[in-house]
This record gives structure tokens, sequence and C-alpha cells, in this order.
């Protein structure tokens, strides 16, 4: 049974979470402009043997705005994320990221290690994914264009880029043009899944999406990555241009003992394209690294020795 709740965060910003199942818990982090929908399918894979929790940054989706822009940090998310787990009482936690969630884990690991009990960053950078975007550093350039008028001219620069969005987000554009550029793999999306992401980011305060990606880009949890000794599995899409395959490969091998799943085919949005895949190998990990942490350990019973 899902349950909803909302909890007030450090500053007292509203942010929403439901949880769903029972067990071990697993807590997902979406990207940049997403809501939970892009969980969906691992919701409902996990929550049979797991209590999946799922929440929405400030701004987003049924979470509060927070009191200003300038606060939209990774290291706000990581406390937002506390508060989620404290008010589920959840000691530990299997955390996903998904694309920028990926640096939200991982700053939460960097401010409650304890907290952790693995971490599995999905389809992300660690840091600065605009260096590295498309293949090319160009858009942490191109960046500055469309940050400062968002502010600058709120209501002209908001009012031109929806009008911009209703017709990319069209049916006669969205679909053709996710073929054309490759950008999702047409062959495995749902068409579903992709309008539940374009009807979203179509009501998102765009100020806080370019005030989020702006910290997003100036953050980086490279440095922790050598340090973090919690299991990890690092999943990939071989043809995810928004974070190069390269990217996750190096994350892989400067966190010790992780593992690495590299899903053929996979675009940044393979989690919906190939969930099946992701989920079982999320299954086999789980299963041979990760401690039960809602479960105390059992006391050995002493080996009786004969004659005795």
């Amino acid at each position: 049974m899902a349950v909803s709740r909302t909890v007030k965060s450090f500053d007292g910003t509203r942010i929403h979470y439901r949880t769903e199942g029972e067990g071990p818990v697993m807590c997902a982090c979406n990207g940049i402009g997403v809501s939970t929908f892009f969980w969906n399918y691992l919701v409902k894979y996990f929550s049979k043997s797991h209590r999946v929790i799922v929440w929405d940054y400030r701004f987003h989706g049924k979470s509060g705005p927070g009191p200003d822009y300038d606060g939209l940090t990774m290291e706000t998310n990581a406390r937002d994320l506390l508060a989620v787990l404290d008010d589920a009482k959840a000691d530990k936690a299997v955390l996903l990221g998904h694309s920028m969630g990926v640096q939200t884990i991982l700053e939460f690991y960097r401010q409650n290690p304890d907290r952790c009990a693995a971490l599995i960053p999905v389809l992300g950078a660690y840091g600065r994914p605009l260096d590295t975007f498309l293949g090319t550093d160009i858009f942490k350039y191109l960046f500055a264009f469309g940050f400062y008028p968002m502010f600058l001219f709120p209501g002209a620069a908001q009012k031109a880029v929806r009008t911009g969005l209703k017709v990319l987000f069209s049916d006669y554009v969205a679909w053709p043009g996710a073929r054309l550029t490759g950008l999702v793999n047409f062959q495995h999306i749902r068409k579903k899944d992709l309008h539940l992401y374009l009807d979203h980011l179509k009501t998102l305060d765009l100020r806080a999406f370019m005030a989020m990606a702006k910290h997003m880009q100036e953050h980086s949890a490279r440095a922790i990555l050598p340090e973090i000794k919690v299991p990890v599995l690092v999943i990939a899409g071989e043809d995810d241009l928004f974070t190069p395959l390269e990217i996750s490969k190096d994350m892989h091998g400067m966190i010790p003992n992780s593992e690495l799943l590299v899903i053929p085919r996979g675009s940044h949005a393979a989690l919906v394209e190939q969930p099946e895949l992701m989920n079982l190998r999320i299954e086999k990990f789980l299963r041979e690294r990760v401690e039960n942490p809602c479960t105390p350990h059992k006391k050995r019973k002493k080996p009786r020795v004969k004659g005795k």
C-alpha cells in the first residue's frame, strides 16, 4: 500500500514523498526537472520485497517552493533527503539517483555516510555535467545566455520559453525529434513515459530549473569517490548522450570495489526503456553485496562438539 506524506525540511520548505511496500529501505532521487514517474517500474518491482521511497525536490512535483532560488543547491537537496528519511524513520537506505540525482546521493553520502546502506548512481555524472553534455563542453558557455535573461526578464523569458516548449513537446515534433536525435531509444521507450516527462516540464518554474542547473554545474563530488566505503553499483547507458559512457566508467574506476552495469543501446532514459534489465541487475547486487538494514543480525549457534 502506498502512503503519501509531506515533511518540513530544515528551512520550513514542504517536501513531498511517497512510500510503498515493506522491508529494507530503498530511496530514489530524481533528475532535474523530473518528478517521481521515472521510478514507476522500479517501485512496482521492488515494493514486493522492500520499502521504496520516492520524493520531489523543492519547486518540483508535489513539493512546495523554497524561500528563494539561491538555495537550490546539491547540499540543499541532500538536507531535504535527510528530512525525508528521518520522517520515514529510515535509519539506513539504499540510495538511487538518476541524472542529477547522482550528485544528490553522492552529496548525501558526503554529509551522512552512516545513513547509506549502498549507492546506485544511474545514468548521471558525479559533477559538472555540462562539461560533457552531448560530448562537448560548449553547453557550459551557452548556459549563461539562457540563465541571465530568465532572471532579468522573468515574465517575457518564461513566456517565450513556454511557447517554444509547447511546439517542441507537441505530438508532431516531440516523438519524431526523439527518434532523429537519439536522445532516447525510440525502439524501447513508451510514449506514455516520454509524455509524463514533457508534461511535468511544462508546469515547472523555469527560474527554479535554471537556478538548480547552475548549482548542479558548480557542484562536484569527485573528491569523495575514492573514500566511499559502501557497496556501489554504477549504471550507465551505452548510447547516453547526456552522460557519456566514459563518465560512468571513470566513476566506476574511482570508487573502490564498485560494480558497473552498461545497458546496451541505453539512452539517458534507459531506466524506463529497459527497466527489466536494470531491476534484475539491482536485485542481484542487493542480494550479493548489501546486508539487510532492517533485520538484526542473528547470533550464530555454537557448533556442537561430539561427546559433550
